[in-house]
């Protein structure tokens, strides 16, 4: 998942504001950050400081245990992006064209299976109602999607229709999400804001078509979290999706998605005509940014859903050779709830720290990462 940097896109038109806030908003003062008495620093160990021979810069991370696999116990997958480029093509003339799917022992690291995906494969998530992975690739343009049979190694691409590409040559899918029961994908690098956010995925096993419906788009109407005030978005870098646990102390159960170059996220409150809540995010003060004017371009979302556990934290730069890592860090000492984010280096102020969903401010914790992309947080006793 890259960072798109804040071109100009094409506005078309307007959005009334007369929408219902999904959550009540929190004036500032009330909202305050409940983190006194936690850790500063999480401890932990790499669990993966090797990738698989000929890969480099893992992203996205999601655990799925399939029989035959998994040993009986619970599996990481991350991918390898291999230095393609968004598009697909060899980031290097006579580069890899493919990337690597790597399965990992959560508990110790060794590593358990890898599976080749051609193109740069960017959203990756389990489908655990039917023990398989989804792979998206390519997120700028010739994007397509891939079904894993993790038992067999099968790889099944589907096309997408319609294309999420415009006819200038630029769009692409990203982040995958389940949610209610069916499948959520972001649309990224798109050229104006009034194309699709985030679109519904229907899977054609007799066509290889995978068809998408818009559930809102970059300029949708959206409630303020803060103030309270609505107004139309004006997204310009759909990345990270996930679905927000019930254990949050805010906006349980809805679909979050993070536009990365925008610094905020926006809220859907349910599959059928969502309200929308936007949460504008801030991480300043920081070494990098000592007045706070950095607009925090976020990539990993995860949140405890007990009050120990394991934060899985992908680091694209980390590990031997900077080839990137996986490190598993200890989240005793923070409450069941609590929301953990990544920032990557795009803006040299790359981080992991805890977020307010009733501010959107962001508080940096003391573990240091090359490049921190994506989070995956297991309850204790669950990684065993």
């Amino acid at each position: 998942m890259q960072m798109r940097s804040r071109r100009l896109l094409v506005s078309v038109g307007s959005i009334g504001v007369a929408a219902v806030a999904a959550v009540p908003f929190l004036p500032r003062s009330v909202a305050a950050d409940d983190s006194q008495g936690s850790p500063t620093t999480l401890h932990g160990r790499v669990l993966v400081g090797s990738a698989p021979p000929g890969s480099k810069g893992p992203d996205d991370i999601s655990v799925l245990s399939v029989d035959g696999v998994d040993r009986d116990r619970p599996v990481l997958w991350t991918a390898y992006q291999n230095g393609i480029n968004p598009d697909g093509t060899p980031g290097t003339p006579g580069g890899p064209t493919q990337s690597t799917v790597a399965g990992y022992d959560a508990r110790t690291g060794e590593l358990i299976k890898t599976i080749a995906v051609t193109g740069k494969a960017d959203g990756l998530r389990a489908d655990t109602a039917h023990h398989r992975l989804v792979v998206t690739v390519n997120e700028d343009a010739n994007s397509t999607m891939d079904v894993i049979n993790v038992a067999t190694g099968s790889v099944t691409q589907f096309s997408y229709s319609p294309n999420p590409e415009s006819a200038s040559g630029n769009g692409g899918t990203d982040s995958i999400s389940f949610w209610h029961g069916e499948m959520y994908v972001s649309h990224s690098n798109p050229d104006a804001t009034t194309q699709a956010a985030v679109y519904r995925v229907s899977l054609d096993w007799s066509t290889h078509i995978a068809s998408l419906t818009a559930l809102f788009n970059d300029d949708s109407s959206a409630t303020d979290a803060v103030t309270g005030t609505t107004a139309a978005l004006a997204l310009m870098d759909p990345d990270t999706t996930a679905v927000v646990p019930g254990e949050t102390p805010r906006f349980r159960g809805q679909l979050m998605l993070i536009s990365q170059a925008d610094g905020e996220m926006i809220f859907a409150s349910s599959p059928s005509s969502p309200a929308l809540t936007e949460l504008k995010l801030s991480d300043g003060p920081t070494k990098a940014f000592p007045t706070g004017e950095n607009l925090p371009p976020l990539d990993g979302f995860a949140v405890a859903t007990a009050d120990a556990g394991t934060l899985y934290v992908v680091d694209s730069k980390g590990g031997n050779g900077a080839n990137g890592s996986i490190t598993a860090l200890h989240t005793g000492g923070w409450d069941e709830g609590t929301v953990f984010v990544a920032e990557p280096s795009d803006n040299g102020n790359q981080l992991i720290g805890t977020l307010n969903l009733h501010t959107g401010k962001v508080t940096p914790l003391g573990n240091t990462f090359a490049n921190p992309k994506e989070l995956l947080f297991v309850p204790s006793g669950d990684e065993q």
